[in-house]
């Protein structure tokens, strides 16, 4: 209460009180046996004493506006206290969830904030309260207002408050009504926090977007190889980049909708860091790499990624190398994403590496399309017509296995002189003795993997959707 208001009340006080004497005291001070209390909220108390019973209801009036105005008083003093608290959160590391715990802190409910793709960035509880089941804003079923209870099965209400800056929604501000039921503050002060948030969101968002920037430049000195080793690893140290570690290289042909985006979400996939940058053509990823099938886990991760534009983008994927080779997979990948961009059809697989195609990309990716398609049918022309299945399983399954007949034998299921039969059967047919001219095993393996990715039938895809254990036709 301000010491104006308390000025006026005293001032006044006497002449309501007519004769009577009125001092002002603490609440719950005890009175003289001749005073009679008039409360003034938590103001305290005027002790009135010796006034008629006319002016002690004129007193209680008064006592009733006090009331009110230190109740507006302590709400305005309690939104300055909350707004300096959660303005001094903004720009601080961990913002966005220090504004979330300050929420749950300032009104005593259970916070969550949700980002634009519903995704949960931050939740937090106040002091004493027991754990809840969070739930998205899908089951939420609003995203802006008082959510009633039972609403869709929710058993008690949610505060649902858009985090947005200039008119531009960034994410989504929840309060639960746990552990005590809302009160008029809470919204308020919830509002107040969604715009903390949205500032934070922002300002975060052109932090990221300086850091992208330097380590999309790193990514191209990478690839480049146009900085010294010192240089890089300088640059890397500042921004927390181990320049030394091995890497894999994705290059996705095509126009991902956000690069930057696609490479924090294939970090997020495979918990390793990603540099990524974009190209003339797309975007490179350069993903650290751990132990164990890396590359598989990149592909996987990849694909992943992609899934909402899997059709419209090709993407080829380096083996893990040393920094000094990135130039070289850098070229490797993109011939793979060339290969797939131009042969790979919609139900073949369009995120390949460079060791499911081998050196033989190298031919099909910088070569005319018509003429590859020319000499695929030069060569495999006769067993592309007609009951010719099995001779084109096996010619795969030999050059698979090493060119070795015993092992080709064992992954067919058959025994070798029919392997022996049937590439006699492929001699006879196409000209070319696959068996033993190493010259015509490179035609025709060539020939073979245009093919598959062209999802040719008869032969294995590369993500080995038709393959036992054993690399045995299954269908």
């Amino acid at each position: 209460m301000s010491a104006e208001l308390l000025r006026a009340v005293l001032e006044r006080a006497p002449a309501i009180a007519g004769a009577g004497r009125v001092r002002l005291v603490d609440a719950g001070v005890p009175l003289r046996h001749d005073e009679v209390a008039v409360p003034l909220g938590r103001a305290g108390a005027l002790a009135v004493q010796g006034a008629d019973e006319d002016a002690l209801d004129r007193l209680a009036a008064l006592g009733e506006v006090v009331r009110i105005a230190v109740a507006e008083h302590e709400a305005r003093s309690g939104e300055l206290a909350a707004e300096r608290r959660l303005g001094a959160l903004i720009g601080v590391p961990g913002g966005l969830a220090a504004l979330v715990r300050c929420c749950a802190e300032l009104t005593g409910k259970v916070t969550a904030l949700y980002d634009a793709r519903d995704r949960l960035v931050a939740s937090a509880s106040p002091p004493g309260a027991s754990p809840i089941r969070m739930r998205s804003l899908d089951e939420i079923g609003a995203r802006e207002g008082l959510v009633p209870a039972r609403l869709d099965g929710l058993p008690r209400r949610h505060l649902v408050v858009p985090a947005a800056h200039r008119d531009e929604t960034f994410g989504w501000l929840v309060l639960v009504e746990h552990p005590s039921a809302f009160r008029p503050a809470d919204r308020a002060i919830a509002h107040r926090a969604a715009e903390h948030l949205g500032t934070e969101f922002a300002v975060q968002r052109r932090v990221a977007a300086v850091a992208w920037n330097a380590r999309s430049s790193l990514a191209r000195q990478l690839v480049r190889g146009s900085s010294t080793m010192d240089d890089l690893r300088s640059s890397g140290e500042y921004l927390g980049v181990d320049v030394r570690a091995r890497r894999v290289l994705a290059y996705v042909l095509g126009s991902p909708a956000d690069d930057q985006a696609l490479a924090g979400e294939v970090e997020e996939i495979l918990g390793a860091e990603v540099l990524g940058t974009r190209g003339s053509e797309g975007v490179l990823l350069l993903v650290e790499a751990g132990e164990g099938p890396v590359v598989r886990r990149v592909k996987a991760a990849v694909r992943q990624a992609t899934r909402r534009t899997v059709g419209e983008l090709a993407v080829g994927v380096s083996s893990a190398c040393e920094p000094d080779a990135l130039a070289r997979a850098y070229r490797e990948a993109r011939e793979v994403a060339h290969c797939v961009h131009r042969f790979v059809g919609p139900d073949s697989p369009r995120i390949l590496a460079v060791d499911d195609l081998g050196p033989a990309r190298l031919f099909v990716a910088n070569s005319a399309v018509g003429a590859v398609r020319a000499y695929v049918d030069d060569v495999l022309g006769p067993l592309l017509t007609g009951d010719a299945a099995d001779l084109l399983w096996t010619a795969q399954q030999f050059f698979d296995a090493g060119r070795s007949v015993r092992l080709s034998a064992s992954r067919l299921g058959v025994h070798e002189n029919t392997v022996r039969l049937r590439l006699a059967r492929v001699r006879q047919v196409t000209g070319f003795d696959v068996a033993a001219d190493a010259g015509d095993q490179l035609t025709v393996q060539t020939a073979l993997l245009v093919l598959r990715l062209q999802g040719h039938p008869a032969l294995p895809a590369f993500d080995e959707g038709g393959l036992d254990e054993e690399r045995r036709k299954t269908a």
